[in-house]
């Protein structure tokens, strides 16, 4: 699957516990943001002058994000998530989360 625009394809990863590594996730927070891999990325939006900018994550980051603002799909016969970019809140750094990374 190519993404088009300012789309990214991420694969979810669950949530395992309430602490992990270095992030403390507030009560109620696991319905309100979800965590995964970037597995695609589009090019980046147009702006009005013309520019192009690319986007800020990479395939292959662990990205937390918006779990309200994710399309939910079957690709390839696995559940993953399109969101974009603005969606995202951060790029998970290795031991935000346990063993992300490592």
């Amino acid at each position: 699957m190519r993404m088009r625009a300012n789309y990214i394809l991420v694969d979810p990863e669950p949530w395992t516990e309430q602490k992990l590594g270095t992030l403390v996730l507030p009560d109620g927070a696991k319905n309100k943001f979800a965590r995964g891999v970037v597995e695609a990325k589009g090019p980046g939006l147009f702006l009005p002058n013309g520019d192009q900018p690319p986007i800020e994550v990479e395939v292959g980051d662990h990205v937390l994000y918006f779990k309200a603002a994710a399309v939910p799909l079957i690709f390839e016969g696995k559940d993953v998530h399109i969101v974009q970019e603005r969606e995202i809140l951060a790029i998970l750094e290795p031991g935000d989360f346990g063993n992300i990374g490592d």
